[in-house]
């Protein structure tokens, strides 16, 4: 019996292209771009695994990570609207969208990148000597931070009367309760 013989990446990417090509040829201009942007997730991710492409943190997640509980100033219901809205800009979604939803199963790009990843012999190494995963982490942790800062900022908006994005989405304050009657001297 004879050994087969894996495809290689070229040749993979053609006969996903063109098992794909016909559903591509029959969806919206934002889903062909979409599709467009996760190949492209998918093609980049060894480059990131050998350190030549790194992803870059944006400006709002690195000033999270340094103070993620600083207040903005002035303290107003549109400076929480504003510093939300840009932490929104670069985060998923947060846990109140209506966009946010239990997610089953794994999407076409994770699949692609499992197959990438798997293809890549030693990458864990690879990763380890070439910063990516130091890179990586970083990014993680600029992301994890903004998300805290967002989740707080919303919590403070919610105390402040703030409409939605400063605030939750859906949560109101519950009325305040009656002082406890102090218990009487005898």
């Amino acid at each position: 019996m004879r050994p087969i013989k894996p495809f290689s990446r070229p040749a993979l990417a053609a006969a996903i292209l063109f098992v794909a090509g016909p559903a591509l040829a029959q969806t919206e201009p934002s889903k062909v771009q979409q599709i467009g942007e996760d190949a492209s997730k998918v093609a980049a991710s060894p480059l990131k695994d050998v350190g030549v492409i790194k992803d870059k943190i944006p400006q709002v997640l690195i000033d999270a990570r340094k103070d993620a509980y600083a207040l903005p100033s002035p303290l107003s219901c549109k400076t929480i609207f504003d510093a939300v809205d840009a932490l929104d800009a670069e985060l998923q979604p947060d846990l109140d969208a209506e966009s946010t939803k239990l997610k089953t199963g794994m999407s076409a790009t994770e699949i692609g990148e499992t197959v990438v990843h798997g293809l890549t012999p030693l990458r864990s190494w690879v990763r380890k000597l070439s910063g990516a995963e130091k890179n990586a982490n970083e990014v993680q942790a600029a992301i994890l931070a903004g998300s805290i800062r967002r989740g707080y900022l919303k919590g403070v908006g919610l105390q402040m009367h703030c409409k939605p994005p400063a605030a939750p989405l859906g949560v109101t304050l519950p009325a305040a309760a009656k002082p406890a009657a102090k218990p009487k001297k005898r």
